[in-house]
């Protein structure tokens, strides 16, 4: 070999050289080993709303009583189809009874007090009548003694002018003057008489008033008393509890010979047993607020009692709740509080009536519910768990604009292009496509979601491939980031509802 020839392998053996160490010390950007999905279309997509609780009759009866006592008779069992007036169970009724009588005792004493003063106005009212009659007739002698008074003063008159004139002896003149006399005291004698009857009469007035006064305080009392008789007839009647309605007795708490408490509140023990009426039967369901703004009256739903698997009962809603089924907070019931305990989720009520029930139902069983929401049909539809959201730089018409790609320094290390001011800057809804190994972030408008997809609007066309996961790589992924697509491990659709088999696949994993 020559010399030239030589020296050119030495200085090409040194270039190779340093070539591989300048390719060893290059620094290497992460390479993220994703799985993708194809963008389909679907014939159909249904908006579901998922919700959990329990089954319950629309109409259901705690039975409590109202009367303590022992219980003496209980006729019915629990299961037991019962009609409506049906008893259910009697309670001893001798406490009861006495008061009943007692009562009774106590309105016929006061309807006979009521009775007397009524007789008393009566008598009153005739003694009064009578004291105006003979004022009448007082009148009239009154006016009669007055006439002959005026007759005998002229006759007196007269007789004197004669005596006067020694026509008329003294002694005719005496007999005279005395009848006037006579016919004068008559006079005073008859309006004496009618001012006698006439203060009998105001006394007799004030009688009655007093009377009647004490009549209706009488009867006051009867009223009170009859209204105690109701009462403790109606208390009596309650010791035989019977059905308010026609249903199925599904708890019972007593036996005979056990003792019942008035219900109240506070003490839960007072629930004698529960009657249900199982013609119409519900689902009363727990849904999430994200969700619970999508439900509305009427929607389908099929729900899934956890012991009877294998039957998909059909219903609709009927209600949507207004407002939370409970709020957490530590500051007690009374308003919000800035604990993150306020920060929870919170549930709201949704009742769906089933339309076909089976027999083996009954109150109280676990369920779940998919409720359909919307339904559109021919959709483009790609995997929920490809959409993510990112803070994105917009150009100056709002549209997204990719970054740059890094770039490397002299020193080796990677240089981010500078951030976008933050008036320019957004958080949009979109996926990941891998073009040339690396990873481009594409923004997408997305429409009703399903149980599994959602339904895309616009960004993307049939057939695109976009990233699914790993769920950790995809959170982190970032626009020209390099990726290697998983082809090993296709994205496979979940096999049983709610559950993702590549999911399961990375909890192994």
């Amino acid at each position: 070999m020559t010399r030239p020839r030589k020296r050119l392998v030495i200085i090409s053996v040194i270039i190779l050289v340093a070539a591989g160490i300048t390719i060893a010390a290059w620094p290497r950007k992460k390479v993220e080993v994703v799985r993708m999905a194809r963008v389909e279309r679907f014939p159909e997509l249904k908006a579901i709303v998922n919700g959990t609780g329990e089954i319950r009759a629309k109409y259901s009866v705690d039975i409590q009583t109202e009367i303590a006592g022992v219980i003496i008779e209980l006729p019915v069992k629990e299961g037991d189809h019962v009609e409506k007036g049906q008893i259910l169970l009697k309670v001893d009724p001798f406490q009861t009874d006495t008061d009943v009588q007692s009562a009774r005792a106590q309105m016929s004493a006061l309807e006979a007090e009521a009775a007397a003063q009524a007789f008393q106005i009566a008598s009153s009212e005739a003694n009064m009548a009578r004291d105006e009659f003979l004022k009448k007739t007082g009148e009239v002698e009154l006016r009669q003694a007055d006439a002959n008074m005026a007759r005998a003063r002229e006759s007196m008159n007269r007789e004197k002018r004669l005596l006067e004139a020694n026509l008329l002896s003294a002694d005719q003149f005496e007999i005279t003057e005395t009848q006037f006399k006579v016919d004068e005291a008559q006079v005073e004698a008859a309006g004496a008489r009618i001012k006698q009857l006439e203060a009998q009469i105001v006394a007799a007035r004030a009688n009655i008033e007093f009377a009647k006064t004490s009549r209706d305080a009488a009867l006051q009392r009867v009223e009170a008393a009859r209204s105690s008789l109701r009462r403790n007839e109606d208390l009596h009647q309650k010791t035989t509890i019977r059905s308010p309605i026609t249903g199925v007795i599904v708890k019972l708490n007593v036996d005979v010979g056990e003792r019942a408490v008035p219900g109240i509140l506070s003490n839960p023990q007072a629930t004698l047993m529960t009657i249900a009426d199982m013609s119409i039967i519900e689902a009363e369901l727990k849904v999430d607020e994200t969700d619970i703004v999508n439900v509305k009256m009427g929607d389908p739903g099929i729900v899934i009692v956890d012991a009877l698997p294998d039957d998909r009962l059909v219903g609709s809603v009927v209600e949507v709740g207004n407002a939370p089924i409970s709020l957490t907070s530590s500051g007690g019931s009374g308003g919000m509080s800035s604990s993150s305990s306020n920060q929870e989720g919170k549930d709201f009520k949704v009742i769906v009536r089933l339309e076909n029930p089976p027999a083996a139902l009954r109150p109280g069983m676990s369920c779940e519910s998919d409720i359909t929401t919307a339904v559109k049909s021919d959709v483009l539809v790609a995997p929920i768990q490809a959409l993510t959201m990112r803070e994105v730089e917009l150009d100056e018409e709002g549209r997204y604009k990719p970054p740059p790609p890094e770039e490397i320094a002299a020193s080796g290390r990677t240089v981010a292009a500078e951030p976008p001011p933050r008036e320019r800057r957004k958080e949009l809804q979109g996926v990941f496509m891998v073009e040339r190994e690396t990873a481009r972030f594409r923004p997408v408008k997305a429409g009703i979601t399903g149980e599994m997809e959602i339904e895309i609007t616009d960004g993307l066309a049939e057939g695109d491939e976009v990233v699914v996961g790993p769920l950790k790589a995809l959170r982190g992924l970032k626009e020209h980031d390099a990726v290697r697509i998983d082809r090993e491990k296709p994205y496979r659709r979940p096999l049983r509802r709610g559950v993702r088999v590549d999911e399961d696949e990375e909890k192994k994993g």
